[in-house]
């Protein structure tokens, strides 16, 4: 429920800050938007803050595969003002942890395959001494 209420008051003061016409950003952009406002919310808790950040960076990253980043100000401050309460923004952070397992399991499950197909990797040598 803490996260909930640090993303609710992030989406909270970006709502003031909306005005009042946007140009309609496509869906996806909207739904990553969302996910980069909730995770950045929940990233001022010390305990959140790695996991957090490295989810901000995951869904920055598929922003900017569609376009520059600077076209995204608008667009963040129409998604913060959509989410007016904590159910809202609950959802948005279970909606975007779901991703962020999903391709983490994806990613461990490839790093398994490649794993058994080349072994493990060389051991480092030891630095000559001098």
């Amino acid at each position: 429920m803490r996260h909930a209420v640090l993303a609710f008051a992030a989406a909270a003061t970006l709502a003031g800050l909306a005005p009042s016409a946007f140009a309609q950003a496509p869906a996806a952009d909207s739904a990553d938007t969302r996910c980069v406002l909730v995770l950045q919310a929940v990233s001022r808790d010390p305990g959140q803050r790695d996991n957090a950040v490295r989810g901000v960076y995951y869904y920055m990253g598929k922003l900017a595969t569609r376009g520059p980043v600077s076209r995204l100000d608008p667009v963040m401050l129409a998604e913060g003002k959509k989410m007016g309460n904590a159910q809202q923004v609950q959802a948005e952070l279970t909606r975007c942890g779901n991703e962020l397992s999903q391709r983490s399991g994806e990613f461990q499950t490839m790093n398994q395959r490649l794993a058994k197909q080349f072994g493990p990797p060389p051991a480092a040598a030891a630095p000559a001494k001098k």
